[in-house]
C-alpha cells in the first residue's frame, strides 16, 4: 500500500507533551504551503506507477490549512501521481478548529478522514498538556462533527497523564462507547 504523509507544523501554541515538530506561529505559513506545491512538483517521479490509496496530512496542526489550500494541495498531488478513487484521506484537526464554518468547508475537499486530536475529555488534563481548547469543546467538537455527515474518524487520547486518575480514564472510555 503506497501513502503519502505530508506534515504541518504550525500550532496556535505548543502542547508540553509534542515531540513532533512544530512552531507556535503561522508567520511562515504560506511560505511552506508554497514550498510544498513545488516539492510536489520536484518528487512527481518517485512513485511512479504507483497507485496512492493514503493520504495523511498530520502535525502540527493541518486543520489551520483552508479549504482552499487543501484542494490545491490535493489537486497538485492529484496532477503527479495516481491517487485510488478511493483512498483514504485523512486531517489531523484540533477540536477547537472544528466549528460549523470549518466543518463545512472541510466538506468541500477530498477530506474523508478526520483524526482529532482531543487527548483527554477533562480540563485538568487539557490544561496540563497545554491544550488550547477545553473538555466541552472536544465533546461538542465530536457532536458536530458527527452530526455533519463525518462519520470515518478518529481521536487521540492520552493515557497516563498525571493529572487523570484511573476512574477518570474509565470515564473517558464510557463517554466515548456511547
Amino acid at each position: 500500500m503506497a501513502g503519502i504523509y505530508i506534515h504541518i507544523p504550525f500550532c496556535k501554541q505548543k502542547c508540553h507533551y509534542c515531540n513532533f515538530y512544530s512552531v507556535s506561529s503561522v508567520k511562515h505559513a504560506n511560505d511552506l504551503f508554497d514550498a510544498l506545491i513545488k516539492e510536489i512538483v520536484i518528487q512527481k517521479d518517485y512513485l511512479t506507477g504507483v497507485k496512492i490509496e493514503t493520504i495523511y496530512l498530520g502535525g502540527g496542526t493541518p486543520s489551520l490549512l483552508s479549504g482552499s489550500q487543501l484542494n490545491i494541495l490535493f489537486d497538485q498531488i492529484c496532477n503527479f501521481h495516481s491517487v485510488e478513487e478511493n483512498a483514504e484521506i485523512t486531517l489531523e484537526a484540533n477540536p477547537d478548529d472544528l466549528n460549523l464554518k470549518k466543518l463545512n468547508e472541510l466538506k468541500h475537499t477530498p477530506v474523508n478522514r478526520l483524526s482529532i486530536g482531543i487527548q483527554s475529555f477533562f480540563d485538568q488534563d487539557l490544561k496540563y498538556l497545554n491544550r488550547v481548547h477545553s473538555a466541552d469543546q472536544a465533546k461538542y467538537a465530536l457532536k458536530q462533527t458527527l452530526d455533519n455527515g463525518f462519520e470515518n474518524l478518529s481521536i487521540d487520547l492520552i493515557y497516563g497523564i498525571p493529572t487523570m486518575s484511573d476512574e477518570d480514564w474509565k470515564k473517558t472510555w464510557i463517554y466515548f462507547c456511547q
